[in-house]
């Protein structure tokens, strides 16, 4: 019997078997592997990934019993078939990097799916809602009884509306100012875990209320720092502009573990944004769940950096993607109505192809959800890779979910077996939806 070899990482993508002169001919095949570089190099035009040439191997069997025959077939058609229970698995540096394919891991008793069904719906068009002064739904943050709080800069008055789990008004806090405990540009709403809820106050400041909005503590920000985010072991998660790295052409951001004085225990990661609106914004988002702190950076393409809470790097989760073309939806997703606008240049703007994803959010458990730019299954919907808490890719899931372009935006997360998520109608209000999640394989 001849012996099949594969050389490197590539993939049968058809298998064949006939009978010729008596003998048992099995072809496979082998075509194109996705890379996890496969992007087309925006200066030159040309495809950057290393694509190898298709190439068969055949496969002889003379006069074997049938029952052998089929378990070699069957054997083989396992083996080509891209999806694998043994998970390939490196290190870098003493780090473990998790190498995920096109196609999912098919892992015993881990679920791969999720049904969502509906059960709560703050609609912000009610009058209750329209009389206290509510603008939008905004950022969410929920607390350890399920009380679920919007926070905008664009609503009147008072900036936090706080609802309890069935989705009534119980009260608003964080008076509009610029006085001790006032806001006047609310972002990234985070609570610790004694139901404190740290609200960043845009370049100034960041304010802790407790869960009735009374005002605990505030500290003022003596250079700026876009947003604060408390973790379970005391320290700060920090998200700021990178001056000392600023150029005529980008502006640098850095990520960083910081002590409750604000001052950097760890460096996790910096990322450049282009001045100027003349190209969609390079994606960096990071995510907090239990003692993990989540990264991914379009600098380095698909691959999420997983950190511990003191900011050492713990694991690197990559996936090989397909370039997806910028498709008309997207630029309506992301423009706005004005999409078509003349004065838009599109083949500018969006990069072809796409970056390999535009967002992600968690659960409380560390699974993962990558939106990617692949078009889903409804009009709206977009393919969301699944990612297990150890970063191996398990399974896929078309959802239609309203996004934020930047990455520090909080407007979905999964809690207590719960997501949590902003949605606008096509009658232009928002409104917060909560679903419950049933997972299964």
């Amino acid at each position: 019997m001849a012996e099949i070899k594969k050389k490197g990482k590539r993939f049968a993508n058809n298998l064949s078997a006939y009978t010729r002169q008596g003998e048992l001919i099995i072809e496979i095949s082998f075509g194109p592997r996705a890379g996890f570089g496969a992007q087309r190099n925006r200066q030159t035009g040309q495809d950057s990934s290393i694509v190898p040439k298709g190439r068969a191997t055949i496969l002889k069997i003379r006069k074997r019993p049938p029952g052998l025959v089929l378990g070699i077939i069957c054997a083989c058609l396992v083996g080509c078939s891209g999806k694998r229970n043994a998970i390939d698995r490196t290190w870098e540096k003493g780090v473990e990097v998790i190498i995920n394919h096109l196609d999912p891991y098919i892992l015993r008793g881990e679920p791969a799916s999720f049904t969502l069904t509906r059960e709560v719906t703050i609609d912000l068009s009610r009058d209750d809602l329209a009389a206290q002064g509510i603008g939008s739904v905004g950022e969410i943050a929920v607390d350890s009884k399920g009380n679920i709080y919007a926070v905008s800069f664009k609503n009147l008055g008072t900036y936090v509306f706080k609802f309890d789990p069935q989705g009534r008004l119980l009260r608003t806090f964080g008076r509009q100012g610029a006085g001790p405990g006032e806001l006047q540009w609310p972002f990234h709403p985070v609570f610790d875990d004694h139901d404190r809820l740290y609200i960043t106050d845009y370049m100034r400041k960041f304010v802790v209320f407790d869960s009735d909005g009374n005002v605990v503590s505030e500290r003022k920000f003596s250079g700026s720092i876009l947003y604060v985010e408390p973790l379970s072991d005391g320290n700060l998660l920090v998200y700021k502009p990178d001056y000392e790295r600023v150029t005529s052409t980008d502006v640098s951001y850095s990520l960083s573990v910081c002590d409750a004085d604000l001052h950097e225990k760890a460096l996790l990661d910096r990322h450049r944004w282009g001045n100027g609106n003349d190209r969609l914004v390079p994606f960096f988002i990071y995510r907090v769940s239990a003692d993990r702190i989540y990264v991914a950076n379009e600098e380095r393409g698909y691959e999420v950096l997983v950190f511990d809470l003191s900011g050492h790097l713990v694991r690197k989760a990559r996936k090989e993607f397909r370039p997806i073309a910028p498709a008309e939806s997207i630029k309506k997703m992301i423009l706005g109505p004005s999409y078509q606008a003349p004065e838009i240049s599109h083949n500018r703007y969006f990069p072809n192809p796409m970056p390999p994803l535009f967002h992600f959010f968690t659960d409380d458990t560390g699974r993962l959800f990558v939106m990617t730019y692949e078009e889903g299954e409804k009009p709206g919907e977009y393919r969301y890779d699944l990612f297990n808490s150890q970063g191996v890719f398990v399974g896929r899931k078309s959802l239609g979910l309203t996004w934020f372009v930047y990455g520090g935006a909080i407007y979905t997360f999964i809690k207590d077996g719960r997501l949590y998520c902003h949605n606008e109608r096509e009658d232009g209000y928002d409104e917060i939806v909560v679903y419950s999640v049933h997972w299964h394989n």
